[in-house]
């Protein structure tokens, strides 16, 4: 049923089981990682009602995929240039969902991506927490889905139920694993071990390791001061790990699209 689209973007669907599992945080600083990196990047922020991304970079967004569904705006209106140097779109900021109108938001979505993949190298999509049906929406868009993960063990429940109903309408759908909250790499594996323990037994599949962030007080702090750690800290620990997820993805990337690694680009004004 799960119909990826293979464009010339490479789309990632970064999803978790619950909430609370930091799936912003990675998003937003995998977003100014891969600009570090040379590549043009925009991410999406899907969570309508509960969008954190422009909060976490301390930015007002100029309108939302809301405004265009409703005529308020129109797409290139929408589009944040952050400070970080990527775009970012939010879906809504405070939607009544007893009107939302499901089967134009969809289209308007799809609209959105349309434009954004033609200006951009990757497309981060921060989905809403759980099975939603716009989580479904972003994996059925994207090119792998990015399972953020924790050692809780009710969140790697949460995210295994999660993936077990993709993985019945999909079992091919190509899922990776960042772990996120790790003491060190060793409890990044373990975590992950475990994970892929349940999801191996019951689903005979097994999902790659792209790397961890680690629990540390710099992330706290770049939350608190609304300033993404890898730009408030390139250099920090915190940092090259986020770059090595940043850098596996770029490789999974190039095995399906053929990009290759990339100078700085400077972005293109929607002004």
């Amino acid at each position: 049923m799960i119909q990826r689209k293979f464009n010339q973007s490479y789309i990632v669907g970064i999803a978790s089981g619950k909430g609370g599992v930091g799936k912003s945080i990675v998003t937003v600083n995998l977003a100014e990682t891969l600009v570090q990196m040379g590549y043009r990047v925009a991410v999406v922020d899907a969570d309508l009602g509960l969008s954190n991304c422009a909060a976490l970079i301390n930015e007002s967004i100029p309108g939302t995929v809301l405004d265009v569904m409703n005529g308020k705006s129109t797409i290139n209106e929408i589009i944040l240039e952050t400070d970080g140097g990527y775009s970012l779109v939010t879906g809504a900021d405070e939607p009544d969902v007893d009107v939302m109108d499901w089967s134009v938001l969809y289209p308007t979505l799809d609209q959105v991506l349309r434009k954004l993949r033609t200006e951009n190298d990757f497309i981060l999509i921060d989905t809403p927490a759980g099975a939603s049906d716009l989580s479904f929406w972003a994996l059925d868009r994207a090119d792998i889905g990015l399972l953020v993960v924790v050692g809780e063990p009710t969140a790697i429940s949460d995210v295994y139920r999660f993936c077990k109903f993709v993985l019945e309408v999909d079992p091919t759908y190509p899922f990776a694993a960042v772990v996120n909250f790790a003491e060190n790499e060793d409890d990044a594996h373990n975590v992950l071990k475990r994970f892929n323990t349940i999801v191996n037994h019951f689903m005979n599949r097994e999902f790659p390791y792209l790397g961890f962030v680690p629990m540390d007080d710099l992330v706290r702090k770049s939350v608190s001061d609304q300033l993404p750690v890898t730009r408030s800290n390139p250099d920090s620990h915190v940092s090259k790990e986020i770059n090595f997820v940043s850098s596996a993805l770029v490789g999974l990337s190039q095995k399906k699209t053929g990009m290759a690694a990339k100078k700085p680009v400077p972005k293109v004004s929607h002004a």
